[in-house]
């Protein structure tokens, strides 16, 4: 019988320590936009699930201030389409352009 052991190395752990360190700061900073928005986090999944967007003004402004990237972070599941239905109901609210297409 041979028996195989490992030990992780502290050196080798660091790295993974480090990383989500700054992927729980990203996801912080993503937040705060949001969080600051009174009643907004409820406003997104309720426009989620109802299938029927209805933001506040100042919801609106968290939104827009957001980037996809940053949607993806705090609101992971309910996928990369949502956040452009979000902002285009923001843009149309608010009577600006829409942001030119990329």
């Amino acid at each position: 019988m041979v028996v195989l052991a490992c030990a992780a190395s502290p050196s080798l752990a660091r790295p993974v320590v480090e990383e989500s360190k700054t992927i729980v700061d990203d996801i912080e900073k993503c937040w705060a936009a949001v969080i600051g928005a009174s009643g907004c986090i409820q406003d997104v999944f309720s426009s989620f699930f109802t299938g029927r967007i209805n933001l506040s003004s100042q919801c609106c402004t968290a939104i827009e201030g957001i980037s996809d990237n940053c949607f993806a972070k705090i609101f992971p599941f309910l996928g990369s389409g949502f956040n452009p239905l979000l902002k285009g109901f923001c843009v149309a609210q608010s009577g600006a352009a829409p942001p030119p297409m990329a």
